[in-house]
């Protein structure tokens, strides 16, 4: 988690007990959050790989994030999500997540990620 001081300059976590805690937080929260299905998991004798337990983790951490930032603009009164992101912000990231995809040709292989 990256934190700035009112000057925007970046507070790393080891040298801020503040955002350390945030981070022990976040990390209970995410665990929290996936508890239920690894119990399941646990229960039916199924296992993750390690690929597939770091993309769960990751998407618990996203719903988090996501539902804080839902909180806080909620809490600041914003009604109007085009106060937050414009269609300039919008139309950069079509364009950087359409450039993270590479396709290939029907029966061709697939291009190297």
């Amino acid at each position: 988690m990256k934190l700035v001081d009112r000057d925007g300059n970046e507070i790393t976590s080891k040298n801020n007990e503040e955002a350390q805690e945030l981070e022990k937080q976040l990390a209970k929260m995410a665990h929290e959050l996936l508890e239920p299905l690894m119990s399941k998991l646990q229960l039916t004798n199924q296992q993750l790989g390690q690929e597939q337990l770091m993309q769960i983790t990751s998407m618990a951490h996203q719903m988090i994030f996501n539902r804080m930032i839902f909180n806080l603009i909620r809490k600041v009164g914003v009604t109007d999500m085009k106060e937050l992101v414009g269609e300039e912000d919008v139309e950069e990231m079509k364009t950087s997540f359409n450039n993270q995809f590479k396709f290939s040709k029907p029966g061709e292989e697939p291009p190297e990620a």
